[in-house]
């Protein structure tokens, strides 16, 4: 009961309001007027205890003003998205195709009195590159023509008929190269915009998305190439030539195949024209290395060999009927294609290392690179069935095939 607990003494003055957690503002007020009341001890502690209450509660408001910060309390403020969003590529395709237009030109073959039309990218100064399907071999007049319409008479510095690929030269226009992307970086489902140029109404612009990137792809005369950039993207015959583009606004190939259903349209790496139109700038020919082999596809990684020609780098190095070729220079080849476009990344006459499974060994050859060469008449090619059985995976015997070294 109150009154019988010797802790509970109501004569006991209360307790100091500076020994309480918490003081009235009467008190705090009260206790700076009457100095004289408080102990000496509790007057000379007191300023000090205040200093550091105050601290205290001005670190906490700092340290909860930060958190708030980071859990995006503050977030109202527009202007971080906005330099985000600012920085991010272009989506649209008329943005990414006025950026690419100054490097894009119209191409225009005159045989006979007929027109052809077709594009072309600037790699130079004075250069444009395109391909033989807008390009006939012939005694045509060519003539390229930019974004103010005018016409400029071009020549032929040289072509190449393993990548269809033919160089132009034309003194009275001066040209801004394309940006050339630095790596083939591209994959299935990137979403891309074909740019070409028409001789009459300016640029000609679709989008779509890259469908596939390797393997094999036939284009409208049969040929079959390797390692091209398919897309979804239909593109008009008048564009043919002309740039594919990626989000940054870098050509990442050269229209090249007008390819059958479900490949609409195919390009040639940027890696692959760079080097075929520096070489045709120098010498006006371009080389690819090659076997000269046939090779097939199977169910494990790696081209089989089918068949070997006589005289071949691929005889002389010691390449066996069977082999499995894994890796060129340790660079993988999944299969024929991915081993033809690593052949081709070599000149011939290049000394090159193959990762060859035999049975149940692994080795190495070492091989000459002979001259790729082209067959278009199946007459000339050797009969698959000679070879192991395989599926009948798409295989390319105009370029696998080479012809034998002359002495």
């Amino acid at each position: 009961m109150p009154g019988n607990d010797p802790d509970d003494d109501s004569t006991r003055p209360p307790p100091h309001p500076l020994d309480r957690p918490w003081i009235h503002p009467s008190e705090l007020l009260a206790t700076s007027r009457g100095a004289a009341s408080i102990p000496q001890g509790s007057r000379r502690r007191w300023p000090r205890d205040l200093a550091l209450t105050l601290t205290a509660g001005t670190v906490g408001a700092v340290a909860t003003v930060a958190l708030l910060g980071i859990a995006g309390a503050f977030a109202g403020a527009p202007a971080a998205r906005v330099r985000t969003e600012a920085t991010a590529p272009p989506t649209d395709a008329a943005t990414i195709a006025t950026q690419v237009a100054p490097g894009v030109a119209a191409v225009i073959t005159t045989v006979a009195g007929t027109e052809r039309r077709g594009s072309g990218i600037a790699v130079g100064t004075h250069q444009i590159l395109t391909t033989t399907a807008v390009v006939e071999a012939g005694d045509g007049r060519v003539e390229i023509c930019m974004e103010n319409g005018r016409r400029h008479p071009a020549t032929e510095i040289g072509r190449d008929a393993v990548s269809g690929l033919v160089l132009l030269n034309v003194p009275t226009l001066r040209t801004v190269p394309a940006r050339l992307a630095d790596t083939d970086a591209v994959r299935a489902g990137d979403w891309i915009v074909a740019v070409g140029r028409t001789a009459t109404s300016g640029s000609w612009v679709t989008s779509g998305v890259v469908t596939a990137v390797g393997g094999w792809v036939s284009d409208d005369a049969g040929i079959t190439h390797a390692g091209l950039i398919t897309t979804s993207a239909d593109v008009a015959e008048e564009a043919r030539g002309g740039a594919l583009v990626d989000r940054r606004g870098h050509v990442v190939g050269i229209l090249s195949v007008s390819a059958t259903a479900p490949t609409r349209t195919a390009a040639m790496p940027a890696s692959v024209i760079r080097d075929i139109a520096a070489q045709l700038a120098q010498t006006g020919t371009a080389s690819h290395g090659a076997l000269g082999i046939r090779a097939a596809d199977s169910e494990v990684p790696g081209a089989i060999v089918n068949e070997i020609a006589d005289g071949s780098g691929a005889e002389a190095g010691g390449l066996m009927v069977g082999d499995r070729i894994v890796a060129v220079n340790n660079a993988r080849t999944s299969d024929s294609a991915a081993l033809v476009v690593e052949l081709r990344r070599h000149r011939a006459g290049t000394h090159v290392r193959l990762a060859v499974k035999r049975g149940k060994h692994t080795m190495t050859v070492r091989v000459v690179l002979d001259e790729a060469s082209v067959t278009t008449d199946p007459a000339d090619v050797p009969d698959p069935t000679t070879g192991p059985s395989v599926p009948a995976n798409p295989e390319s015997p105009a370029v696998l095939t080479t012809a034998a070294p002359t002495s």
